[in-house]
């Protein structure tokens, strides 16, 4: 029986086939810079993203200066991936959906100064870009450091204090200041650039389940109670929130900033999905401070509303190269993996839709499934053989990406194939009656679908290069292989439940 060709060979294929798959990220910021050098450089977390995966695929990933009113037209060196004079509104290289699936904007420039303002329909773009379901970044850092570019978007003007009146200052007794001191035991500006971050202290009760950290704090291959815990700590940060209200409006005056969720009654609500604390402390030249909790980044689930999913972050001193340089090790690998995290968790359905595809055909030929996996057509297996091998490919997968991530591809599954309605009832049983749940149901989906992918790729690699639409061709080969998988699983226990209900009938006879 044919079967699939070592890694190296597949990836070849596998870049052929999902080339149109690769994430797409725009890095935008309107007064640090991306040199190596400078301080104020955004070369440590760009290069991060550029050599990490984001959903198994190696991203784009473009930077941009922007400078709104100059007048200049923007221009791409196709060699750095550099945009300088980047308008949103720029036709060859502005902010659209079709171009771009994730943007980064880190900000700088002060309420009053050049930004949003000064260039019409800056705006429009970036809502438009929301709506769509692009993924949208945005921190500043103290004070009203970003209120220029940020503090009148729609959903990140609510999700972090923006406007001078409402944000901590960098100097004052409201200073919020993560820098603890340094090997020294003295208390100095130059502890930010040391080998001690700050501590996070994760939420593990969000709306992405208890006892879990939230996909963006989620670290690959761990137990369910590893999280990122660490920032790099800066003496004065800026802070998120979650807003109050969530009744406003769009700019259009009709449209809800804060949609109601798919099939439901309830808005999507942000979520603070970790605390920090500022250390009561006394930098020479600063007002010494009382010791208090903040919110360090703050999540928006949009996709829950079809829309685009939102971050904050209280400060770009997380991103920039001076909080970088002295972290090694496992605190410098966490905070890699929170900028891919955020890549990956920010990214559009389509763009998650896709990568099941390759992760699911690189795990058949790895260990342990190439050892545990043999390929056969779905219609083979009845429904609990389908949720066994689930739960193994599941297990495989979340030894190389986190939970969150595995998770989100059951979800899809289960999304693609059940209306909103039909879902709502399925998550209500919460495997009370026998094995009857989502979670179970969406394991045995995980099944038939790594058999479809496996399957067409056995098909397709014996046809070389000779493959035209290999996205389409995997699309219906999963949509068949799903509709099985859940029909034979719930078929299976629904015979299951008719049985005990029949013993349940004999005996109260």
């Amino acid at each position: 029986m044919p079967t699939l060709k070592n890694l190296a060979v597949l990836d070849s294929f596998i870049l052929k086939w999902f080339r149109e798959c690769t994430p797409k990220i725009l890095v935008v910021t309107d007064g640090l810079n991306f040199s190596a050098v400078d301080d104020f450089g955004l070369t440590r977390f760009v290069d991060a993203l550029r050599t990490s995966t984001v959903h198994a695929m190696t991203p784009i990933v473009r930077t941009a200066l922007y400078t709104p009113g100059s007048g200049s037209a923007a221009s791409l060196d196709a060699t750095t991936q550099h945009i300088s004079n980047f308008q949103f509104t720029d036709a060859s290289h502005g902010l659209l959906k079709s171009r771009y699936d994730v943007v980064f904007l880190l900000a700088i420039t002060t309420e009053g100064g050049p930004g949003l303002a000064q260039e019409p329909g800056a705006q429009a773009a970036i809502v438009n870009f929301m709506q769509q379901g692009g993924g949208l970044f945005a921190t500043g850092d103290h004070e009203d450091l970003g209120a220029a570019m940020c503090m009148t978007i729609p959903r990140v003007q609510g999700m972090r204090r923006w406007a001078a009146a409402d944000t901590p200052s960098g100097g004052g007794i409201d200073r919020l200041t993560t820098t603890g001191p340094g090997a020294n035991d003295v208390f100095e500006f130059a502890d930010q650039s040391d080998a001690l971050p700050q501590r996070l202290y994760v939420n593990f009760r969000t709306s992405f389940g208890v006892g879990v950290a939230h996909p963006v704090l989620q670290v690959p291959g761990a137990a369910p109670a590893r999280a990122i815990e660490v920032f790099p700590d800066h003496p004065h940060e800026g802070e998120c929130r979650v807003p109050a209200l969530l009744t406003g409006k769009l700019p259009d005056g009709v449209t809800d900033e804060w949609p109601l969720a798919t099939g439901s009654t309830q808005r999507v609500v942000p979520e603070a999905i970790a605390l920090t604390v500022s250390e009561g402390n006394a930098f020479p030249g600063k007002a010494a401070v009382a010791p208090r909790s903040f919110i360090p980044v703050c999540a928006y689930d949009g996709q829950q509303a079809e829309v685009g999913r939102v971050v904050t972050d209280s400060t770009w001193h997380h991103f920039v190269n001076v909080n970088l340089v002295g972290l090694a090790g496992r605190n410098l690998s966490d905070v890699h993996q929170y900028y891919r995290n955020l890549a990956t968790w920010l990214m559009p359905k389509h763009v998650r839709h896709c990568w099941r595809y390759p992760v699911l055909i690189r795990e058949l030929v790895r260990y342990p499934l190439f050892e545990e996996i043999r390929l056969e057509p779905v219609e083979k297996f009845d429904g609990p053989a389908l949720h066994a091998l689930g739960e193994k490919v599941e297990d495989a997968l979340q030894r190389r990406f986190t939970r969150g991530e595995v998770a989100a591809m059951v979800d899809d599954a289960l999304d693609e194939m059940l209306d909103a309605r039909t879902r709502q009832l399925l998550d209500g049983f919460h495997g009370r009656y026998g094995e009857v749940s989502s979670r179970d149901t969406g394991l045995a989906a995980l099944g038939a679908l790594t058999l479809a992918s496996g399957n067409t790729a056995l098909q397709l690699q014996e046809k070389g290069d000779d493959v035209k639409d290999a996205i389409g061709l995997f699309d219906e080969a999963a949509a068949k292989a799903l509709r099985l998988g859940i029909q034979r699983y719930l078929g299976d226990a629904r015979e299951g439940l008719r049985r005990l209900d029949e013993v349940i009938g004999a005996v109260l006879r």
